[in-house]
């Protein structure tokens, strides 16, 4: 019963993400494989410093990161949230604080009870705190990565349109050959 519901929370978020134009998709997964790295360093440091601990998961090897949180629902979690909330940074870090919570607060908790983890020497509170302040990095990495901080914007750019002219140009010259 336990692995069939570990096995729901890793497959049912990536099969929402068929529900999402392919350019969403790829807007939004760069800063979602950020988030995984992120969390997957955030797993290992808290299996050294003892704030969790995962006794179950998918597979005998995935204990320290268990597939279905990282690779899985936090994953598909932060493309989903910025689908719904980039460019309005306060209701990004509302859904945030709330989603988080509900994990911490509660299913954390709800995986304790299943005894598939259990809960070391972080608290919930500051383990939302550590959430909104990746949240907050994540935010900041997708604002340079569409090029809002840091550099010119890519989309709409005056450069791209004359490239995007020269390319026309260039492939009519070719079909006239």
């Amino acid at each position: 019963m336990v692995k069939t519901i570990l096995w729901g929370l890793f497959v049912v978020p990536w099969l929402s993400l068929i529900f999402l134009k392919g350019e969403q998709l790829r807007r939004f997964m760069p800063v979602a494989l950020l988030a995984t790295v992120i969390n997957s360093i955030i797993g290992q440091m808290a299996n050294e410093y003892d704030w969790w601990r995962f006794k179950e998961s998918i597979f005998a090897w995935d204990k320290m990161m268990p597939l279905y949180t990282v690779y899985g629902m936090f994953l598909a979690g932060t493309i989903w949230i910025f689908v719904f909330t980039f460019g309005k940074f306060w209701v990004y870090m509302i859904v945030n604080a709330i989603i988080d919570s509900i994990y911490g607060f509660g299913l954390a908790r709800w995986l304790n009870a299943l005894e598939v983890r259990e809960t070391g020497k972080i608290t919930p509170l500051a383990n939302l705190s550590l959430m909104l302040f990746i949240a907050v990095l994540l935010y900041g990495y997708q604002l340079w990565q569409e090029g809002r901080i840091g550099g010119r914007k890519r989309a709409g750019s005056k450069k791209r349109g004359h490239d995007e002219k020269n390319v026309i140009f260039v492939r009519e010259k070719m079909k006239a050959r």
